[in-house]
């Protein structure tokens, strides 16, 4: 059976086909003034009034209670719809990035060694089961929350809103406001699906160029069975050839580091916004279990800890990829050590020096070009966290 055709960017097919959905990415045969119109409605009646309604509710709420749960909602909205947002800013980077993986790719389908094209092939896999992942929890809340409303015996909106209208007396008005909750919810979290999900889509494709690019130097300098064909007794044509295949492998160096520093800019802003958006959220759960547990109905506790899980879920995985690509990247520069430089040219040891010296520091992204992707960031994180959660609990 044939294998089919390689294509890196397919790891973000996805988040693509989302972000066309919701207006950010125009497809093909949809003529400009058209999607905008549709691009600036949904936005508008969603993305934009959507948040509005939310944070509306928490400025007229007075309880702690309500405080407590509607921040946590509104914290995570908010952040969600500016990550949506800075994707519309970034967007001349997405192309550049799908423009240079199909360079890449190109040249890994012209090399066609097996394992370099098994390991894009998984980590474009490994990028969809993540879109996948945080797709099915975001199916989850949203169920969650029309279980909460279908069970409760007095009227009860899907989120905490304020509308201006008076739906508890209105039958017509509660059922308006929940299915333009119910819409807008829908489109909320294909959205933060998307912008959860495309960090470590892109952490993927680094790390699966990185680890193609290592597979391809560690070949450098040993002759296999059709270079000794070839080139039988011809050492000074071996050596020669060899330089080449270490200038290519430069060559796609270079473009390894511009993929990554595209990366870099794109997921500077949304990453540290998850940061943020983490601590404060954790903080809030833990305010609202300590205080208001007692007093407060089991559906929204669990609505809150379904939001804690995710927000942390989202810290250690953009963290868990952000360190694979970094250990990667220590392999590769391995990986120049550890091709046979013994027998080759000067010239050619003196590229792989220069080289060497390059590589010496890992690839690192860092969320606000501060604060690197890493376990251990997210180890300190979680330090964070448990130190205001104890101490939460001697103020108490």
């Amino acid at each position: 059976m044939e294998e089919p055709k390689l294509d890196t960017h397919s790891a973000v097919y996805y988040h693509w086909r989302v972000w066309e959905l919701t207006g950010l990415m125009r497809p093909r045969g949809i003529s400009r003034w058209a999607y905008r119109l549709y691009s600036v409605t949904i936005n508008l009646v969603v993305t934009l009034l959507f948040p509005l309604s939310l944070l509306a509710r928490l400025l007229f709420t007075t309880n702690l209670a309500g405080i407590c749960e509607n921040l946590t909602i509104t914290i995570t909205d908010i952040v969600a719809n500016l990550k949506f947002a800075n994707v519309y800013l970034v967007r001349s980077q997405l192309y550049e990035i799908r423009s240079l993986l199909r360079r890449m790719d190109d040249r890994a389908r012209r090399v066609g060694d097996p394992e370099e094209l098994a390991a894009l092939r998984r980590e474009v896999d490994i990028a969809q089961g993540s879109f996948r992942t945080f797709g099915w929890i975001f199916v989850f809340g949203t169920t969650l929350s029309c279980i909460r409303v279908i069970i409760r015996p007095d009227r009860e909106l899907l989120y905490p809103a304020w509308f201006g209208l008076d739906w508890m007396h209105s039958t017509r008005n509660y059922v308006l406001i929940n299915i333009y909750q119910l819409f807008g919810l829908a489109v909320q979290a294909i959205q933060n699906c998307a912008s959860d999900s495309y960090p470590p889509a892109f952490l993927c494709l680094l790390t699966g160029h990185m680890r193609a690019l290592e597979l391809r130097v560690r070949r450098i300098g040993y002759r296999d069975a059709r270079d000794r064909e070839h080139f039988p007794g011809d050492y000074e044509v071996w050596q020669e050839q060899s330089y080449e295949q270490l200038i290519e492998c430069i060559r796609d160096l270079r473009r390894v580091h511009r993929l990554r520093r595209i990366i870099q800019r794109i997921l500077a802003v949304p990453c540290m916004a998850q940061f943020a958006c983490s601590a404060a959220v954790q903080c809030t759960v833990a305010m609202h279990f300590l205080y208001m547990a007692d007093d407060h109905d089991l559906t929204a506790m669990i609505i809150s800890i379904v939001f804690f899980t995710a927000v942390t879920l989202e810290v250690f995985v953009i963290c868990f990829f952000g360190d694979r690509m970094r250990t990667q990247s220590e392999a590769l520069c391995d990986a120049f050590y550890a091709c046979n430089w013994v027998d080759q040219l000067p010239k050619f040891k003196r590229e792989l020096l220069f080289t060497l010296a390059r590589t010496q520091r890992p690839s690192l992204i860092f969320a606000g070009n501060y604060i690197a992707l890493s376990l251990e960031t997210f180890e300190q994180v979680m330090r964070f966290t448990y130190s205001a959660f104890t101490l939460l609990l001697r103020a108490k």
